[in-house]
């Protein structure tokens, strides 16, 4: 194989990383927002979770527990919020 076909693998190798790189990235952001949203309704409407949606640092894990036919599914989450390195856990709908 020639320097410059190795050279043009290389490069669409690199693209292909950033590309799947900038994807979990934006999947995360994704997942990150749904679940701050769900504790401050969590916290509007129940009186828990006060304020964990504003100290929200780190999504743990995401499980989908039962799908739905109009694409939501109900899940349960864990988390973390600031101050603490207690892991959360609350029950959300999206």
């Amino acid at each position: 194989m020639s320097d410059e076909a190795l050279g043009g693998w290389v490069i669409f190798g690199v693209i292909a990383a950033v590309l799947v790189g900038a994807g979990f990235w934006i999947a995360d952001g994704i997942q990150r927002e749904n679940v701050r949203k769900c504790l401050a309704q969590s916290s509007q409407r129940y009186g828990i979770a006060r304020g964990q949606d504003v100290y929200l640092t780190d999504v743990v894990e995401v499980n989908v527990h039962r799908s739905y036919p109009d694409g939501t599914a109900t899940r349960f989450v864990k988390y973390r919020v600031q101050g603490s390195s207690d892991i959360q856990s609350t029950t959300c709908l999206w």
